[in-house]
């Protein structure tokens, strides 16, 4: 299951995808933009292994490693190189396999089976990796050849975790989102602060404004945007560095 703002989509497990809510952009992808009060099998009959909500569009990833999405398209979010909506599946070029994909708000980035981490759509703080700010409708690939296991797009940030279980984020960070001590935007990875110590990371998601991950220990920490208490330490700060989830 996967959840935006305004729309959800599920996953089978025979490999088909439906959702349903909001569908102004074609985010269900049942071929229209028609709202949905009860799950619609989206078009194409691809089988698919994940799904995963942005803003106004969704992407999954097909049996066999290829990335479809579907939706808004204005910032190319779709990656198939264009900037015209689709309420089908398009596939996101490139030739790419991918193992994880992650939509974000105007944004998305995937890993693919060799550990790679490729972004594309809106790129306006760097969300892309890819040492630019500018939009991309095809996938770039993240500065510097690291290896992630892990990718997570959020509103204007993507976080990863690397095969050795470091975590890494990149793009916009006036609220201390990418977790590396400043509020310095970063157009390339840049390592998450030590406050996590050696921990190994073993699951990551970014939200709108924060980032959280789970150790090895089975710890949780966050960081960035905590005006609702988000992160969880007891607090209403902003947070430019991990803290831990209070008990």
């Amino acid at each position: 299951m996967s959840a935006s703002n305004t729309h959800t989509c599920g996953l089978t497990t025979g490999g088909a995808i439906y959702c349903w809510g909001n569908n102004s952009y074609g985010q269900l992808g049942d071929g229209t933009t028609t709202r949905r009060s009860s799950p619609v099998p989206v078009a194409g009959g691809l089988r698919f292994a994940a799904v995963s909500t942005g803003y106004a569009h969704t992407c999954g990833i097909t049996v066999g490693g290829p990335v479809y999405c579907w939706g808004y398209n204005f910032d190319g979010q779709l990656g198939d190189g264009t900037t015209t909506a689709q309420s089908s599946p398009v596939a996101v070029q490139g030739g790419l396999s991918f193992e994880r994909v992650g939509a974000g708000y105007l944004h998305a980035c995937g890993v693919t089976t060799a550990g790679a981490a490729y972004c594309w759509g809106d790129n306006r703080s760097g969300q892309l990796g890819d040492g630019t700010t500018i939009n991309q409708s095809n996938p770039v690939a993240v500065q510097y050849g690291l290896r992630f296991a892990l990718v997570s797009a959020g509103y204007a940030s993507s976080c990863g975790v690397t095969t050795n279980g470091a975590a890494f984020c990149w793009g916009r960070n006036s609220r201390g989102e990418l977790g590396d001590g400043t509020t310095t935007d970063r157009l390339g990875p840049t390592l998450v602060h030590t406050a996590l110590g050696a921990q190994t990371i073993t699951m990551l998601n970014t939200g709108g404004g924060h980032t959280c991950v789970i150790t090895l220990e089975s710890a949780a920490y966050c960081w960035g945007l905590n005006f609702d208490g988000q992160l969880g330490d007891g607090t209403t700060i902003d947070r430019s560095t991990p803290v831990r989830v209070a008990p």
